[in-house]
């Protein structure tokens, strides 16, 4: 099926799966489960980050949708996940604070081992929420966003007061300081400063801009200048040791989650040599980049182990990354269109060459006639990545986690609802 045809298919499949994982059978209303599978693997539950990536998406559905009773949905799914967030925010924790990653189902917190803190929850769910915020407010709702407030406060606390602390990373494994949890930590004070300006309260806000030009000077460290590459992890204090390499596709994913204007934006040099980096690595590493579609399944990092079942076998092409990679060549290409000029440096040279250009330092502007012909390329690029995983998605659109590195067949959790979200993003940002 052409790309053209799959896509709309595709998009209400995903959109119609990812419901299911909200609020389902059996589950506080607001519960957004990782996955429907409750064995090998078990992720039956409500994890912060993933409920804020997701809810996201429902937000912007939100406010795209013409159709009422969509949009009544949309909503009630939305006000859902606030009254289950205030609950999380308020139940006892083994971390003793917002930076617990997951819940039970019923609201209740678990308890078991696992890496925890993990601190870009309340930062990525209190960007969700202003968003929300802002969209109450733009219609006149102002009451109704009033209740975000204590909600979207208590995160953007907790982050302006811990950000410095140590904590796992969003895969689960390393205690340290980490590339994506700052860059989403300090977008959510940039965010959080001129949110609580509109309600007047300008000693918050001018703390958070502190706290952000702090964290700027930080994020800048992770700069690799060796080997031209984001690096995903300072500072390990505990966690997995094989990760040599520092290389990680959650890196981008920040980038892409952050969105920030300034610093490493979607159109930083220092992103698009990280991306080429990876993209080569991970070419050059699974069997199914050598065969099959053009597009590149990319994975966590090269040393992973996690084969979606246990952290003794091989990693594999995540479809999550996979689609955020396409998303990151559609945004790249808006970023360049909008600004109408691209800049060359000895930093992404090899990543435009990796394109097929071969462009001498400086500015590229809107009127030199190379530039449409590489905002196409772009694009084009972008679908690649979603013809690889058109390739491997099940034929009823079934999303799961991983794609075996060997044969190409789904694997991990079924259904993953993060997986579905990122497919939706992508498509949206194309």
């Amino acid at each position: 099926m052409p790309l053209e045809k799959w896509m709309p298919l595709q998009e209400s499949i995903s959109l119609k799966n990812l419901f299911k994982n909200i609020s389902p059978l059996g589950t506080s209303p607001g519960v957004v489960v990782a996955s429907p599978s409750q064995q090998n693997p078990d992720y039956w539950y409500h994890w912060v980050r993933d409920a804020a990536l997701v809810m996201d998406l429902i937000v912007d559905q939100y406010l795209k949708s013409q159709n009422p009773e969509l949009k009544a949905r949309y909503l009630n799914a939305i006000w859902d996940y606030v009254n289950f967030s205030h609950l999380n925010q308020h139940t006892p924790t083994p971390s003793g604070g917002p930076g617990e990653p997951k819940f039970h189902v019923d609201g209740k917190a678990f308890v078991g081992p696992w890496g925890r803190p993990q601190n870009d929850g309340p930062a990525l769910r209190a960007l969700t929420l202003i968003k929300f915020a802002r969209a109450l407010i733009s219609e006149t709702k102002a009451e109704e966003a009033w209740r975000l407030f204590g909600i979207i406060k208590y995160d953007l606390e907790f982050v302006s007061h811990h950000w410095t602390e140590p904590c796992f990373d969003l895969w689960e494994e390393i205690k340290g300081q980490h590339f994506y949890t700052l860059i989403v930590q300090y977008q959510s004070m940039i965010s959080g400063a001129a949110y609580v300006s509109l309600v007047g309260d300008s000693g918050a806000a001018q703390w958070y801009l502190e706290q952000a030009k702090k964290m700027e000077n930080v994020l800048e460290r992770h700069w690799d200048k060796r080997n031209s590459y984001i690096l995903s992890t300072l500072n390990r204090v505990g966690g997995i040791d094989y990760k040599k390499s520092n290389l990680d596709a959650s890196v981008i994913l920040g980038v892409l989650h952050a969105n920030t204007d300034s610093v490493f934006a979607v159109d930083d040099p220092r992103v698009e040599s990280s991306l080429l980096r990876l993209k080569q690595t991970f070419k050059a590493l699974y069997s199914i980049n050598q065969s099959g579609p053009e597009g590149v399944g990319i994975g966590r990092y090269p040393e992973d182990k996690y084969d979606g079942y246990s952290s003794s076998g091989e990693g594999n092409p995540w479809i999550l990354i996979t689609n955020g990679f396409a998303e990151y060549y559609y945004r790249l290409a808006k970023r360049y269109q909008e600004r109408g000029m691209i800049l060359v440096t000895p930093l992404n040279q090899s990543f435009f060459k990796d394109l097929g250009f071969n462009l001498s330092n400086g500015n590229l502007k809107k009127e030199d006639r190379v530039f449409k012909s590489l905002i196409e390329r772009l694009r084009a690029e972008g679908d690649q990545y979603f013809i690889r995983v058109k390739y491997h998605v099940d034929s009823d659109g079934q999303m799961s986690e991983q794609m075996n590195r060997w044969s190409g067949f789904l694997q991990g959790a079924r259904d993953l609802t993060w997986s579905y979200a990122s497919f939706l993003t992508a498509l949206s940002h194309r």
